[in-house]
């Protein structure tokens, strides 16, 4: 067990050395800054008030869950695994006294890891950056952004493992990381001509933190949900392992 420990830190800390993990975490922080200031612009020109602070952090998690952690996690599961198996770098850690199996989920590990980071940079920003605007911030509203924050990160995490999955057919990063985003694009257009086929993708599912604020919880929605996200993640992961440990370096 030491060295899936040792591997998910060592993963850990090569996700944030690199230069797009800091650009993301910089975007992460400014890109609340710059729309509350652009809403708080705009109101007070128009004399509306259509985003308050208490909402404006919602908002936000709505563009980090649709576009941006979205394009994070493709890059993330395209650079562990595809990228790395380009680069050879896969075969010299496969080389160590660790398993296959104990790599992947290292892996897996590493980028929920960082999910989980991103989401809490992204409220902090959000948060921050509500002071810009009007409106009263209530005890309630702490309550529901920490929620939304927290229920945001089961939906990405199946994501990623879809990522991961994805990212097994290819051996190089950059083919990886296409083939994923236009795969996500055409779900999010299918879902305008098919939206029942699309509910059976987790993509359908990004903003599952507003079943969770605002009016009373859903509970039998929340509990489908859930399990069919569930579902989906052993699914992908089990298929994405089956690849991993036949491949060949």
């Amino acid at each position: 067990m030491h060295n899936l420990y040792a591997n998910v830190w060592n993963e850990t800390l090569k996700i944030a050395l690199k230069k797009k993990t800091w650009f993301f975490m910089a975007m992460t922080l400014l890109i609340p800054i710059g729309a509350a200031l652009l809403f708080a612009n705009v109101q007070s020109g128009l004399g509306i008030s259509a985003v308050s602070s208490g909402d404006f952090p919602i908002v936000m998690l709505g563009l980090f869950t649709g576009i941006f952690l979205p394009l994070f996690i493709f890059m993330g599961a395209a650079d562990q695994f595809s990228g790395e198996l380009g680069d050879r770098t896969l075969k010299i850690l496969l080389t160590r006294p660790i398993s296959r199996f104990k790599v992947f989920v290292s892996k897996q590990i590493s980028l929920s890891l960082s999910i989980a980071v991103y989401l809490f940079l992204g409220m902090l920003g959000s948060v921050g950056s509500a002071l810009f605007l009007s409106g009263r911030v209530s005890v309630y509203s702490i309550g529901d952004w920490l929620l939304a924050y927290g229920s945001a990160f089961v939906p990405l995490a199946a994501l990623s493992i879809a990522a991961v999955f994805i990212a097994q057919f290819f051996s190089s990063g950059s083919s990886a990381l296409t083939v994923s985003v236009l795969l996500y694009i055409g779900v999010k257009v299918s879902s305008f001509f098919f939206p029942q086929v699309s509910t059976y993708s987790p993509t359908a599912y990004l903003d599952w933190h507003m079943l969770w604020i605002g009016t009373p919880m859903a509970s039998n929605q929340v509990g489908a949900v859930f399990m069919f996200l569930v579902a989906c993640s052993i699914l992908f992961f089990t298929a994405g392992y089956y690849l991993f440990d036949k491949k060949e370096l």
